[in-house]
């Protein structure tokens, strides 16, 4: 079963809108860096490690030919008394989209024949409400990874996340947000239905409460309180994950 890193990403989600509070006093304001989501996802991942890079080796703004190569066999032993050859992994697969992967962890696993530190999970991060066409961008890419194939074999990959980030100009009930979150689920399950079916690689969507106040913060004036509805705010994030039924 391939590891999930889905946890880290919503424990990094709320990293990142603390942060963001912290840098700006202000509950309500959304991220306005992308790239704090990803640095705060890659710190949660290193949380794993017990030592620099042990086991995990995360990079930021890795190179997505180079991350589809890397998904590849970089050997493939042949069996000596059929009088089968060595094969070694020759240039890197085409990609609809090439660009830079926002974090991508590799990991050295044991018995398995991939020499050396094999990628084994693609990470791609949006901030607050994304466009349809962006995500279905990245979700395409990330599928993609799991299909690619050389002259060593079929891709070794294990898992590829998607996450982001969503709120909503007015803030409801309690019952209102948890419906709009199901929406929100739900919609992205729509998106993915215009993606190629792709029968070994499960699809899972999940929403997340990340932060919520749906009263207003009380603030001192003078002999009085003052309710103060700038505050009012429900962010909620969205993970899409894909995961190979076999590696």
């Amino acid at each position: 079963m391939p590891k999930s890193f889905r946890d880290p990403l919503v424990k990094a989600m709320r990293r990142a809108c603390d942060d963001m509070l912290r840098f700006s006093g202000e509950p309500a304001k959304r991220l306005n860096a992308e790239y704090l989501f990803t640095v705060a996802v890659a710190k949660e991942l290193d949380k794993l490690n017990g030592y620099y890079g042990d086991p995990y080796r995360i990079y930021l703004e890795k190179k997505t030919r180079d991350f589809a190569r890397d998904c590849l066999y970089p050997v493939k032993f042949g069996n000596a008394l059929q009088g089968e050859s060595i094969r070694h992994r020759t240039g890197a697969p085409k990609l609809s989209r090439n660009g830079r992967i926002d974090v991508a962890v590799y990991e050295d696993v044991p018995n398995n024949g991939y020499l050396g530190h094999q990628p084994i999970c693609a990470i791609e991060l949006k901030g607050f409400n994304p466009a349809r066409a962006l995500v279905l961008e990245d979700l395409r890419r990330n599928l993609e990874y799991f299909s690619v194939k050389g002259n060593t074999g079929g891709s070794v990959l294990g898992t590829a996340l998607f996450g982001a980030l969503h709120s909503w100009s007015k803030v409801g009930t309690q019952s209102d947000e948890e419906a709009r979150a199901e929406q929100l689920r739900r919609k992205y399950i729509r998106w993915l239905s215009e993606l190629p079916e792709t029968p070994n690689v499960r699809r899972t969507v999940s929403v997340h409460q990340i932060r919520q106040d749906l009263v207003g913060e009380f603030v001192d004036e003078g002999d009085c309180q003052v309710l103060d509805v700038d505050t009012i705010h429900s962010f909620v994030g969205i993970v899409v994950e894909f995961c190979a039924d076999a590696i």
